[in-house]
């Protein structure tokens, strides 16, 4: 493979580090979704957002849903 041992090493850290960044801007985006969920108290259903995705994946017109509030 052309590699020595220490550059397999040193690239296994690097792809380490760059996926460890990748779970940390999941986990910020994920968690400023939730605060927005949590201050505002709404959020669309999954299946009201299912078919508008698929709806717009077919190309059709479609008019995005409302967010409803949470039943608790």
């Amino acid at each position: 493979s052309g590699m020595t041992p220490h550059g397999f090493m040193l690239d296994a850290i690097a792809e380490k580090a760059e996926q460890a960044e990748l779970r940390a801007d999941f986990d910020t985006v994920a968690e400023a979704r939730y605060a927005r969920i949590v201050d505002s108290g709404k959020t669309i259903p999954w299946n009201a957002m299912r078919h508008y995705l698929e709806q717009r994946l077919a190309g059709k017109s479609v008019k995005r849903p409302a967010a409803r509030k949470l039943a608790r």
